[in-house]
């Protein structure tokens, strides 16, 4: 055991987090992100934000991950955060489009060496990323806050089963009625060792975080219990992704 605390610190010597980085997506688009990688680290966690939020919201959990040995990255997405710009509004199809922001982000860090990767996402975050994981296999598990059925043309309600049976962990807070009920709906489709986590109160998305001092280590306590070998897509992951008008 002395050994392996050692080893990982010598991993991390120099590492910190937040570190200023760039993720490119397909189409072009450039977007901020902070990431940082220790030496072979074949572990990472991907972060992706609520609407009009951004990359910061994540940067205490980062630290804590990071502080075990995990590849740490979080992106802004397109129009939001850093890369919003004066006057600038997010078009539904700017909302369609961080579908390709977020494997842009799974794509960086298995550019890095990294092997198995956790996704956590809060509201639009939460939707964006448990769909981002139907065909990619290097996603051993997903960490939901406050996920909604369908949110700004991003549908959950029927990703979920399309995930398979990897672990999901589900949070919501009871003051957040819509948070609760959509995150008590998708518990019910999780196919494979899933958690629903009903806060008393906290609001919604990383705001929990925030108002629940202990939340960060559940999250990472769940990520570290659940770094098991790449399971195949489920039957069904070659479709596309499905998606609704915004109207």
């Amino acid at each position: 055991m002395r050994w392996a605390v050692l080893l990982v610190a010598a991993a991390l010597a120099g590492s910190s987090y937040p570190r200023p980085s760039t993720v490119t997506a397909a189409d072009g688009v450039r977007l901020a992100a902070s990431m940082t990688v220790p030496s072979k680290a074949s572990r990472g966690v991907l972060f992706i934000h609520q609407d009009g939020r951004a990359k910061e919201d994540w940067d205490g959990l980062g630290k804590a991950l990071l502080g075990e040995g995990n590849a740490v990255l979080a992106i802004d997405l397109r129009t939001q955060g850093a890369n919003a710009r004066e006057g600038q509004v997010t078009t539904p199809a700017d909302y369609l489009a961080m579908q390709g922001d977020v494997a842009a982000g799974i794509a960086q860090l298995k550019a890095q060496g990294v092997k198995s990767i956790a996704l956590v996402g809060a509201e639009l975050g939460a939707n964006l990323v448990v769909n981002a994981a139907i065909a990619e296999p290097a996603v051993v598990s997903l960490v939901l806050l406050s996920p909604g059925l369908e949110l700004r043309g991003i549908i959950a309600s029927d990703a979920v089963p399309r995930y398979g049976a990897r672990p999901l962990l589900l949070i919501a807070a009871a003051d957040d009625r819509a948070g609760t009920k959509a995150a008590g709906v998708l518990d019910a489709k999780a196919l494979g060792d899933h958690e629903f986590r009903l806060l008393e109160r906290g609001g919604r998305g990383a705001q929990l975080l925030l108002r629940d001092p202990t939340l960060q280590g559940v999250i990472a306590g769940w990520i570290g219990a659940h770094w098991v070998a790449a399971a195949p897509p489920s039957p069904s992951s070659a479709d596309l992704l499905r998606t609704v008008p915004t109207p």
